[in-house]
C-alpha cells in the first residue's frame, strides 16, 4: 500500500517517529489497550490491528504558507492527540504536508497526496488543524470537503474549530462562518502591514528589494528589522549609475535593446536581486529604463497583489493615485527628466501596434515539433533549454535564451524537420532487418512474461473470491450472539473488507498488466509498419500530410527521436553564417514496443543531421572521410569518385573537406602521407 503513495508531500523521518510517540502516549492516557500494537510492523498489519481493535483509520494534512513559519509539528501533534482521544489510528505513512506553500494554489504535492489517500480509501477520516489549511479560499475548501470527503461517504474534522462532518446539520454553516472570519482577518492583517510599511517608506527606509542602480546603506542607531537584520536606506551605486547613464545615451543614439542587453551582460552589469538568472534579459532591460526611480521619484503601493481564482495565480493590479505614496528624492536621481522622457518617447515609437487576426493555414509537422529541439550550448542534464518559434510568421526557431545564448542562431523550422525526417527514413530502410529480428525476439519474451502474469492473475482472483465469501459469511453472522460477540464479528468484518479491497486492487493491477502486454506481430506486419513509417516521414518531408496524418507522424517522430534533438551551432572564423547541426540517438524499436528488461538491445549510435544547408565542401566532408580513412583512397582518387557521384570538386577541395571533417569533430587532422601511401602509377 505504501508503495502506491506518492513520495512528494510525505512526512519526514523525524515527524514520523514523533507521530508514533504522540499517538501511543495519548492512547495510554485515555486507558486504551495497545496490546499487540507494533509500530515497526508493515502498514497493512498495523491497519489490520487497528480495525480489529475497533479503531478508525485516519489521515492528516498540514500546511503553512511561508518559509519563516515552522508549524507542521504543532498542527500534526494537535491532530494526533485528538485522533487518539476519539479512537482513530493515524499511520505516519498517511500524513501529508506542504511547507512554505500558499493555500491559494490548487496544485500542491501534499494536497495531491491526501487526495490519492482518500480516493483509494486508505483512510476514512481526514483531519486538519484548521479548514483554511486545505484552501485559503473558503469556497474551495468547502468544495473539496464536500466532493472528496462527504459525498464519498468519508469523514472530515477540523480539530481546532470543532467542525465534524458527522454532524450533518451544522458542519456546512460552521465551515462557511469560519471561512468568512478568516478572510476578514487576513484583510485586516494586510491593512495593518501595509500601513506599517508606508510609515517605513516615508522615513526613507527600504521596505523590499532594492532595484538596479542602488545599494543598501545601513542606518546607525536605527532599530533592527523583524528578522533581526540592520535597518537600511537606499543610496545610488556610483558604478552602476555610470553604466545606466552610458546605456541611456546609447539607446537615444539608436542602439537596439538587444545590443544593449548584450553590452550590459558583457560588462557584468547587475541584475535584479530577486532574479534567479545571472544575466539581464531584454524585458528587464526595458523595464529598467522605464522605472521612474531613475529620476528620483520613488513610489510605494503602485501595484497590489490580487489572487485570481480563474488563473489560479497572483496578478498585480495597478492602484489609483490616491492609494499611492510618492516621494521625490533628488539625492537618488540617476537620469535627468529630459533624458528619461526621451527614452519613454523612443520606447513608445518602437512599440508595435495590435496584430490582426491570424490567417488559417494548413497544419504541418514542423508546427508541432519545435519543443523537441534543445540548445546544446545552454542546456544542462538537469534543465534542458528548448527552442521556441521566432522570426516572421514564426517560420524559424531559436534558443529560449535568445540574445543571451552564446551560440545564438535562428533555424528555419521547416528545413530542420524535413532534414530529420529524411534521416529517419534512411535509417529505417538501412536497419529494417535488424529491427525485425529484435522485435520478434522481444515479443517472444513478452509471451513468456504474459503466461506468468496470467498465472498470478488466476491466483489473485481465487484469493479475492475467498475473501468475498468470508465477508458474506460475517454479514450473515453480524446480528447473532451477545453484544461482545457482535463487536468481535464487526471488527472481523472490517478486517476482511480491508483485505478484500487490497485483493481487488491487486487483481486490477494484474489485469491492467495483462491487457497492456504486447501482441505478437508477424514479419509481414513488421515490414508493413516499417513501410508505413517510412512513407509518413517521406510525406512529411514533402509537406503533403493531412490533418489526421500529421498527429500520427508526430507520434512516430517523437518515438524515433526520443523527443530530444540537440542543436549544435558552429561559429566559424571570418564567417557570418553559422553551421547548424542536430544530433539525436534514434530509438527505432519504440515504434513497436518497449523492450523488456534484460533484453540486450544494441544502443544506437548518435546521428548527426544538417538542420541548415551547409557550405558545399562541409556537406561532402563525411563522404571524403569515408573514402580516404576507411577505403584508403588518395585525394585524387577521392576527387574522381566524387565527380562520378555528381560533385564538382577537385583534389584541392578534397584536401579542404578532409580537414574540415576533423575540425567539426573537434580533432586534429592526421598527417596523411603523399598519395595516401600508395605508389604512383607509371604513365
Amino acid at each position: 500500500m505504501d508503495q502506491d503513495l506518492p513520495s512528494m508531500g510525505a512526512a519526514n523521518e523525524k515527524l514520523t517517529s514523533e507521530v508514533v510517540k504522540w499517538w501511543t502516549e495519548m492512547s495510554a492516557l485515555c486507558n486504551f489497550v495497545l496490546t499487540g500494537f507494533d509500530p515497526e510492523a508493515s502498514l497493512e498489519k498495523r491497519i489490520e490491528w487497528a480495525i480489529d481493535c475497533g479503531y478508525e483509520i485516519g489521515t492528516i494534512y498540514s500546511r503553512f504558507s511561508t518559509k519563516l513559519q515552522h508549524s507542521t509539528d504543532d498542527q500534526v501533534r494537535e491532530c494526533i492527540q485528538w485522533a487518539a482521544k476519539n479512537r482513530i489510528y493515524i499511520p505516519p505513512e498517511l500524513i501529508s504536508v506542504d511547507e512554505g506553500v500558499k493555500g491559494r494554489r490548487t496544485q500542491r504535492a501534499g494536497l495531491d497526496r491526501t487526495t490519492v489517500i482518500l480516493r483509494q480509501r486508505y483512510a476514512k477520516v481526514l483531519l486538519v488543524y484548521k479548514a483554511s489549511r486545505l484552501f485559503r479560499q473558503a469556497g474551495k475548501g468547502y468544495q473539496f470537503i464536500n466532493e472528496e470527503v462527504v459525498e464519498e461517504g468519508l469523514r472530515a474534522v477540523s480539530v481546532s474549530q470543532g467542525i465534524d462532518t458527522n454532524d450533518g446539520k451544522t458542519w456546512k454553516l460552521q465551515l462557511q462562518i469560519h471561512g468568512l472570519f478568516d478572510d476578514l482577518l487576513l484583510e485586516a492583517i494586510a491593512d495593518h502591514v501595509r500601513s506599517g510599511l508606508t510609515g517605513l517608506f516615508l522615513n526613507g527606509w527600504i521596505t523590499g528589494a532594492i532595484g538596479i542602480g542602488y545599494r543598501r546603506k545601513e542606518i546607525p542607531g536605527a532599530p533592527l528589522t523583524n528578522r533581526g537584520l540592520p535597518r537600511t536606506m537606499p543610496e545610488v551605486d556610483p558604478e552602476v549609475a555610470k553604466l545606466v547613464r552610458e546605456h541611456a545615451q546609447l539607446l537615444l543614439d539608436g542602439m537596439s535593446i538587444g545590443e544593449g542587453v548584450r553590452r550590459w551582460n558583457a560588462a557584468n552589469g547587475p541584475v535584479d536581486p530577486r532574479s534567479t538568472s545571472t544575466k539581464l534579459r531584454p524585458q528587464c532591460y526595458r523595464r529598467l529604463f522605464s522605472n521612474k526611480r531613475l529620476t528620483g521619484k520613488w513610489q510605494f503601493g503602485r501595484c497590489r497583489n490580487q489572487f485570481s481564482t480563474k488563473l489560479d495565480s497572483v496578478k498585480q493590479v495597478e492602484q489609483p493615485e490616491d492609494e499611492v505614496v510618492t516621494l521625490q528624492c533628488e539625492e537618488l536621481r540617476i537620469l535627468d527628466d529630459a533624458t528619461f522622457d526621451a527614452l519613454q518617447l523612443m520606447f513608445a515609437a518602437r512599440k508595435m501596434g495590435p496584430r490582426g487576426p491570424r490567417k488559417d493555414k494548413k497544419l504541418q509537422l514542423w508546427d508541432l515539433t519545435t519543443e523537441f529541439f534543445l540548445c546544446d550550448n545552454c542546456s544542462t542534464p538537469e534543465s534542458p533549454v528548448r527552442f521556441y518559434q521566432t522570426g516572421a510568421n514564426g517560420q524559424a526557431m531559436q534558443c529560449k535564451n535568445g540574445i543571451l545564448c552564446a551560440c545564438k542562431s535562428a533555424v528555419r523550422r521547416e528545413e530542420a524537420v524535413k532534414a530529420v525526417c529524411d534521416s529517419l527514413a534512411e535509417l529505417i530502410v538501412r536497419d529494417g532487418e535488424l529491427i525485425e529480428s529484435i522485435v520478434l525476439q522481444s515479443q517472444q519474451l513478452d509471451a513468456q512474461a504474459d503466461q506468468g502474469l496470467e498465472q498470478q492473475l488466476v491466483q489473485a482472483r481465487k484469493q479475492l473470491a475467498l475473501l468475498s465469501n468470508r465477508v458474506n459469511d460475517l454479514f450473515e453472522m453480524s446480528g447473532e450472539g451477545t453484544e461482545d460477540d457482535r463487536k468481535e464479528i464487526k471488527a472481523r468484518l472490517r478486517a476482511a473488507q480491508l483485505q478484500r479491497n487490497t485483493a481487488q486492487s491487486e487483481v486490477n493491477r494484474l489485469q491492467r498488466a495483462v491487457d497492456g502486454t504486447t501482441s505478437t506481430m508477424t514479419v509481414e506486419q513488421i515490414r508493413e509498419r516499417l513501410a508505413e513509417m517510412c512513407n509518413l516521414l517521406s510525406t512529411a518531408a514533402n509537406g503533403d500530410l493531412g490533418e489526421d496524418a500529421v498527429y500520427k507522424t508526430l507520434a512516430v517522430f517523437r518515438a524515433l527521436t526520443g523527443g530530444q534533438i540537440w542543436v549544435q551551432v558552429e561559429q566559424r572564423a571570418n564567417r557570418k553564417r553559422t553551421n547548424v547541426r542536430g544530433t539525436f540517438r534514434p530509438q527505432l524499436l519504440k515504434a513497436f514496443s518497449e523492450p523488456l528488461p534484460g533484453k540486450n538491445v544494441p544502443t544506437a549510435e548518435l546521428v548527426t543531421v544538417w538542420l541548415r544547408k551547409p557550405p558545399r565542401l562541409d556537406l561532402i566532408a563525411e563522404r571524403v572521410h569515408q573514402l580516404i580513412d576507411i577505403e584508403g583512397m588518395s585525394h585524387r582518387e577521392t576527387a574522381k569518385q566524387l565527380q562520378r557521384e555528381g560533385h564538382n570538386v577537385n583534389s584541392g577541395n578534397v584536401w579542404y573537406s578532409y580537414r574540415r571533417w576533423y575540425e567539426m569533430q573537434g580533432l586534429e587532422p592526421p598527417n596523411v602521407p603523399y598519395n595516401n601511401g600508395k605508389k604512383r602509377r607509371p604513365r
